[in-house]
């Protein structure tokens, strides 16, 4: 049900679940506010905020990967980000809600199968490949036991809904056809294009209609809208001198933490799994007999020294059976083989690096920072808080400043790019993204509110003026106006003159005649679908070419804007579904997929009547 996992199960109908949720996502009347540390409830499964927090941060993780940047909260709130998490969790819980209650499950063999089956854990040889399966693993951030765990809910979840689809096994014959010729028909045209340049001199037009043009598109001749802003910034910098931290407060810190410090036991680990006890069984003897562990899995297994190496792990970092086993051997012991969902296990130890009981003094650097960024923390919230309390008390922006001790920055004259009349960048605007959308949103009798900013800070800000976006006079636009006048001109006589043209070729004359006669070349255009770029041919062009008929001539400006197309039908190229199966086949496919997931809504629509999903949303948006 996760992204990771989209490969092998967009095949089962539990994607169309997922899918479900994402296109609906979760009702009005499932959004709750309360208090407590549970933010999802689904009958009578809990989802706590750390939870929550923990798949939050995995898809901000994925999402910052993709998209080559790591994004900021409010970012990720642009995104959607807690929504989505909220949908997928809510998501994957109804269903192991409801497989549970219907006493749904499957044993570990069929997991260990299904996972080894994945074409994407398979390498050239056709054979499951453990280091594909780690870089899977790593690349989405999961463990082995959260993906085990992730198999299980899936094929639990196909046993809940593969008969929702048995009564729709394949689209309707008529509407896959009728689909496929409308979009897979293919047409060309013939066409010549008359430009506006060619049409000759533009006369020079009056001062009246230069007046007419600007006052026609006046959003081509306004200055921008102008504010002159006041705000305070709270940042982490401007109370850095009021978090000091005292040995003794360090001291007392370490002391009630001391076990949060220590450094856990790490091993690095070399593992081979077999598909049977026996093969697992003859690989340990031969690694007791004297081969090298290496050596055994190139021989058995075809794996190479860095397929088999998990690279240096904690405990918790492998599945429950092989914890203790792989934990309490010696540097260079082999495992017995051990048995989990994924096959036979066998694993030896290359290197320990022991735990560590961390000093006071070897943590006292990192604990300073970390309460200084804590108290920093602590200390903007409650600047911030006063400062809403003094604007709640009627405080204007300046009267709360001087009250708290803080400092006030103007702007001079600013749009709503943070330019200044003179088109250079104001100096020292926050960073936050929504700073100069509410600086532009509010109005200058507003209350001032505080807002956040990424890195913790805080900021507030007031409007001192406003000079609103005015028509700039003729005498200052004047040379950019009589250029588009004249341009527009000249289009227009082009359009007149192609109007005419098409008259005679819808009359019967021939567009290759008419090319002589005006020194032009006619083109022809490839065939193309009716969604598919043509060329030259603007998009108004293409769409016009699939209304026409045999023998009949259209126009429209092209796709510089400066010329106007004269074109006609060429040919039609019918579609094919016996040449172009493949694409046919998509298309019902299609057809078949958004029927069922119609089904699948509807389904998915009784089980949230019938087990019931709340989200304290209010809990979730304070924290992200």
């Amino acid at each position: 049900m996760r992204k990771g996992a989209s490969g092998w199960l967009a095949k089962s109908m539990l994607a169309l679940l997922v899918a479900s949720f994402a296109v609906w996502g979760i009702g009005g009347d499932m959004l709750t506010s309360s208090v407590g540390s549970n933010v999802i409830e689904v009958g009578e499964t809990q989802v706590s905020l750390g939870e929550f927090q923990r798949d939050y941060q995995r898809n901000l993780n994925l999402l910052s990967m993709r998209l080559g940047t790591q994004l900021t909260q409010e970012q990720a709130r642009q995104f959607g980000l807690a929504q989505m998490t909220i949908n997928q969790i809510a998501s994957r819980v109804l269903v192991a809600e409801k497989t549970r209650r219907l006493g749904l499950d499957t044993d570990d063999e069929t997991i260990r199968s299904v996972i080894r089956n994945q074409p994407a854990f398979r390498n050239q040889f056709g054979q499951f490949d453990r280091f594909m399966f780690e870089q899977f693993l790593a690349q989405n951030g999961y463990s082995e036991a959260d993906y085990v765990t992730i198999a299980r809910n899936n094929i639990t979840g196909e046993q809940l809904f593969g008969s929702l689809a048995l009564g729709v096994g394949a689209a309707p014959a008529t509407l896959s056809s009728t689909i496929y010729g409308y979009l897979g028909e293919r047409r060309s045209a013939e066409y010549i294009t008359l430009l506006d340049n060619n049409v000759g001199f533009a006369p020079a037009p009056t001062d009246e209609e230069l007046e007419a043009l600007i006052k026609e598109a006046p959003e081509n001749y306004t200055a921008p809208e102008y504010r002159k802003i006041s705000y305070l910034l709270l940042t982490p910098e401007s109370v850095a001198a009021e978090t000091e931290v005292t040995d003794e407060e360090l001291q007392a810190q370490y002391e009630a933490n001391k076990d949060q410090f220590d450094v856990p036991e790490k091993r690095r680990v070399a593992q081979m799994i077999f598909e049977t006890e026996e093969a697992a069984a003859a690989a340990r003897e031969k690694i007791l007999g004297g081969e090298s562990f290496a050596d055994v899995a190139m021989a058995d297994l075809q794996l190479t020294t860095t397929d088999i190496d998990l690279g240096e792990l904690v405990r918790s970092d492998l599945l429950p059976e092989l914890q203790a086993p792989i934990f309490s051997l010696e540097e260079g012991g082999v495992t017995e083989p051990l048995k989990t969902v994924l096959g036979w296990h066998l694993a030896t130890v290359t290197a320990i690096e022991p735990g560590e009981a961390r000093s006071f003094a070897d943590v006292r650097d990192d604990l300073r920072k970390e309460l200084q960024l804590q108290r920093s923390h602590d200390l903007l919230y409650e600047r911030a808080a006063r400062l809403e309390d003094e604007f709640a008390a009627g405080s204007t922006l300046r009267d709360a400043a001087q009250t708290l001790g803080l400092s006030v920055v103007s702007t001079d004259w600013i749009d709503r790019s943070g330019l200044d009349k003179s088109g250079t960048r104001a100096e020292g605007l926050p960073e936050a993204a929504g700073f100069l959308a509410e600086a532009f949103a509010r109005l200058p009798d507003d209350e001032p509110e505080v807002s956040e900013l990424p890195d913790g800070g805080y900021y507030t800000l007031s409007i001192q003026e406003i000079e609103e976006a005015t028509v700039r006079p003729l005498a200052e636009v004047k040379e950019q106006a009589t250029a588009d006048w004249q341009n527009n001109w000249r289009h227009s006589e082009n359009l007149k003159q192609a109007e005419a043209l098409v008259n005679r070729l819808n009359g019967g004359e021939t567009l290759a005649a008419i090319a002589t006669e005006k020194s032009l070349t006619v083109e022809t255009s490839n065939p193309v679908l009716r969604n598919e770029r043509a060329g030259a041919l603007s998009a108004e062009a293409l769409q016009d070419l699939f209304t026409l008929q045999p023998g009949s001539y259209g126009m429209s400006a092209n796709n510089a804007g400066n010329g106007v197309l004269i074109y006609g039908l060429k040919e039609i190229v019918p579609a094919n579904a016996e040449a172009d199966k493949e694409t046919y086949e998509q298309i019902s496919g299609r057809i078949l997929n958004s029927l069922n997931a119609g089904i699948v809504a509807e389904y998915e629509n009784h089980l949230q009547k019938e087990i019931g999903v709340s989200v304290k949303e209010e809990l979730i948006r304070e924290y992200f």
